[in-house]
């Protein structure tokens, strides 16, 4: 199962993609996967999730920035902002 930070970060990407009016279709065929995947991908129930480099493809697709994925508005005002993304996604990687 997923953890719950890696919940958190597919909802966001789920609403980025919802937002940005794309279908689970068409984000499956811009990261050339199956809607079938990304259905598992967004699914609470499934172990599935998104790789750095599908996130990275899609942060690109949506026009933000990497650390609107994994930070919060509190990181941001943190001290180190990118030590704090390398434990953070590390942390999504786990």
């Amino acid at each position: 199962m997923k953890s719950e930070y890696q919940q958190i970060i597919i909802f966001k990407l789920r609403k980025l993609r919802q937002d940005n009016g794309y279908s689970q279709q068409q984000l499956g065929a811009v990261l050339g996967l199956s809607n079938g995947q990304i259905g598992n991908i967004e699914s609470p129930h499934r172990p599935h999730k998104y790789t750095l480099s599908q996130i990275n493809a899609l942060c690109n697709v949506f026009k933000i920035r990497i650390e609107q994925i994994f930070l919060d508005e509190d990181d941001f005002n943190s001290g180190n902002i990118i030590d704090t993304l390398i434990e953070k996604i590390i942390i999504y990687g786990e």
